[in-house]
């Protein structure tokens, strides 16, 4: 996995196992969401879990980088999406 940060003190960028992260928060204050931590918990890259939903990368950017929400994703998307990561599209919304 790609470092998210080039002075991440984690040298494989997992904020799922960042002592830095607090209430959901990186280390630079930017918000995480279900999405993203759902897909660094399943140790994916973005190009990855966009191979393996079959979803555009920019479509699950936009709703990590909060310019979007999960929740306006169309069905099929979410599903896909939380088919890819072993999860259920609740825990994504």
């Amino acid at each position: 996995m790609r470092r998210k940060y080039n002075d991440c003190v984690r040298l494989d960028g997992d904020c799922t196992h960042c002592e830095r992260v607090v209430d959901m928060k990186d280390c630079r204050g930017r918000r995480i969401t279900k999405m993203e931590w759902a897909r660094l918990r399943a140790g994916m890259g973005l190009s990855e879990l966009s191979a393996k939903s079959g979803v555009a990368v920019r479509q699950i950017q936009k709703v990590e980088l909060g310019e979007g929400e999960a929740g306006n994703m169309t069905a099929r998307n979410i599903l896909e999406i939380a088919k890819a990561l072993d999860t259920t599209p609740e825990n994504l919304i």
